[in-house]
């Protein structure tokens, strides 16, 4: 038996370490992208893999719209002692070659890591974020009766949820999200459909919700691997529709879509604003952190200083 054979395994089949993700990301930003694969100096005792962008100007960053660098680790099953070394290593091993660029702003690190200690070490500070990861299988017996009750009213109502690659459909409903919310997705929908082509219908699909006259009213823009891990990315709801139960309508044929291919979780990608991590904890999934890192500078104490100053005008 080869030293890897008995593995204790996290991020495989991660939709962001998929080529077609890592070409969007270069093309729709235009960064350049560094697959890093990381290994134990001493024998085959554990290998880390992720992916790290850099802007024009050689400055590491976290692109638009990723919601964190994918971390896929491998490390030999043996005592706690030994796999903690192990992640330690590994982990320092990563902001080494973090520290190897022009310079960085602030990385969002993948929730699997939860050691932060390599990178405060480093001279960095960790802001703890926080995101919902909810088992697919068995979610129904999980999630609140709300949800699927909300869920019935809409298909009561007439909605009905189609696997869609009308794009301009889709971004309607994004769109009139990104009014109501004040933000903006960043893709519109010929680059919806670019990534579409790039990532391929095995791992990108678009659940769209018509009303009972065939209008479009909501759409879950979504990635998976089968076998792996799905996540959100982009979501949006007609306002006239936001009481009719859409939303929920949208997640219980997505995840039902996902726990049918096999996915073992589905990341909410984000719960820190109030109203959002409300509707997300609904779901029945574990509240877990993530991590920002972000070099400790002048300019990173002055925009510290600004966020909390706001942050105590606002109460």
């Amino acid at each position: 038996m080869s030293p890897m054979d008995d593995l204790l395994r996290h991020g495989f089949g991660d939709p962001m370490l998929l080529d077609g993700w890592v070409q969007f990301n270069e093309k729709q930003w235009g960064v350049r992208a560094h697959y890093v694969e990381l290994e134990s100096k001493t024998g085959r005792w554990w290998t880390l893999r992720t992916v790290l962008y850099e802007n024009r100007r050689g400055v590491l960053i976290t692109p638009p719209r990723n919601p964190y660098i994918p971390i896929e680790f491998l490390v030999r099953a043996g005592r706690l002692s030994s796999i903690n070394r192990c992640k330690r290593e590994a982990i320092l091993a990563l902001a080494q070659e973090m520290s190897k660029f022009r310079s960085q702003r602030s990385i969002s690190l993948d929730p699997w890591l939860t050691d932060v200690r390599a990178f405060q070490w480093a001279g960095q500070s960790a802001e703890p974020r926080y995101t919902y990861l909810l088992d697919l299988p068995g979610w129904r017996a999980e999630a609140d009766k709300s949800v699927l009750q909300k869920a019935r009213k809409a298909e009561k109502l007439g909605y009905k949820i189609e696997q869609s690659n009308d794009y301009l459909a889709i971004q309607e409903c994004l769109k009139s999200a990104q009014r109501r919310k004040n933000f903006d997705h960043r893709v519109n929908a010929r680059e919806l459909e670019d990534l579409a082509q790039l990532l391929g219908s095995e791992h990108f699909v678009c659940f769209l919700a018509r009303d009972s006259k065939g209008e479009p009213k909501g759409a879950w823009v979504r990635m998976y691997v089968s076998g792996g891990r799905s996540l959100a990315w982009s979501a949006g709801v007609k306002t006239e529709a936001l009481t009719d139960g859409v939303n929920s309508l949208l997640g219980v044929n997505a995840l039902s879509f996902f726990e049918a291919r096999g996915c073992e979780t589905f990341d909410f990608v984000g719960a820190n604003i109030p109203p959002v991590a409300a509707m997300k904890e609904a779901w029945g999934g574990s509240l877990v952190p993530y991590y920002m890192v972000t070099p400790i500078t002048a300019v990173s104490v002055a925009r510290s200083f600004q966020k909390y100053l706001l942050s105590w005008m606002n109460r």
